[in-house]
């Protein structure tokens, strides 16, 4: 027992301290290490200096298109949970989380001030983290789901070694989705013992709403159709940002990799995934024959391109600031 108990205690320790800032720092800057030594820099500078900003305007463009299609998409699940916002509310929190998304060292970072701010607590807390967790959870099912697609429509684009993982990550997200699903809805005796009894209400009131979820056709075919549409956006602008450096990407390349480069980067191991993402990019890209180099800076021109269309949330938090958004409105 004692042996247990200290293994418990040296794995806890270890878990606490990966999961700590100092660490993610020298982890990101290692990984980013590792990749630059691969970069040849004079390919970069030139692919640049003769690029095409057009195409990367464009996937500006298709950027800010997607973030208004998941806007839409979290409105949807809102109203559903009994949670009402006006546009410009709406506007203002999923922009500011957004734009903080892409400094906090994960997602699940712009999740928590999206939750924030809209309101800090009570039941309402409870249903608004709820139709984040949803939201993820239907953004998951859009990213394989556009992955598979494309790639039943070019699947001679897409390299045997992407293929066997994509079919991986998505037998573990179903496997996992499944028993969710299991204890969500019909509960068990297990649940109940390891939820603790001043989380019970929380609990019951979550399955509730996700329930009521499941019971309404137009809310599941607006998450998935919503969902698949970000993705296919999301997977033109990397096609765009290829294009804007010379570079021949095929959609159903762009689709796979993406799903499997964002469900990586969820690991937080890194600081906001960088260097995660970059050699996720690296080796998936590589064996589609496109150069660490190009694929390196088509990762880092998304970033850019994510945080050019996350702009209005700063200007929205400069005007707003923090304050819940249904807290502060009139009832």
């Amino acid at each position: 027992m004692a042996a247990q108990a200290q293994r418990r205690s040296l794995l806890g320790r270890m878990g606490r301290a990966a999961e700590s800032l100092p660490v993610r720092i020298v982890v990101t800057l290692s990984l980013l290490a590792v990749v630059a030594t691969h970069i040849d820099w004079s390919r970069m500078e030139g692919r640049l200096r003769h690029g095409h900003p057009l195409n990367l305007v464009a996937a500006v463009g298709l950027v800010l298109g997607a973030l208004t299609i998941g806007a839409y998409r979290w409105r949807r699940l809102l109203m559903g949970a009994g949670v009402h916002m006006g546009l410009r509310s709406l506007a203002r929190v999923y922009s500011v989380a957004t734009f903080s998304g892409t400094f906090l060292p994960t997602t699940l970072g712009a999740d928590v001030t999206r939750a924030l701010l809209v309101t800090r607590r009570g039941p309402l807390l409870t249903r608004v983290v709820m139709t984040i967790v949803v939201d993820r959870l239907g953004g998951l099912v859009g990213l394989l789901g556009m992955a598979w697609i494309s790639f039943s429509l070019q699947s001679t684009t897409v390299p045997s070694g992407a293929q066997i993982f994509l079919a991986w990550v998505t037998a573990i997200v179903a496997i996992g989705s499944l028993l969710l699903a299991v204890a969500l809805f019909r509960g068990s005796r297990l649940a109940r013992a390891i939820v603790p009894a001043k989380l019970t209400q929380m609990a019951r009131e979550s399955r509730t709403l996700l329930r009521g979820y499941a019971r309404d056709p137009r809310t599941l075919v607006v998450l998935l159709v919503s969902s698949l549409l970000y993705q296919a956006l999301i997977s033109l602008q990397l096609v765009m940002l290829a294009h804007a450096i010379d570079v021949h990407l095929p959609f159903a390349t762009a689709a796979v990799t993406l799903a499997l480069v964002t469900i990586v980067t969820l690991i937080p191991i890194s600081i906001g995934g960088f260097g995660v993402r970059e050699g996720s990019y690296v080796v998936l890209l590589g064996a589609a024959s496109i150069a660490a180099t190009d694929a390196t800076l088509i990762s880092v021109l998304s970033v850019a391109a994510l945080f050019l269309a996350s702009l209005p949330g700063a200007f929205m938090f400069a005007r707003g600031g923090v304050g819940p958004a249904v807290e502060a409105a009139p009832q």
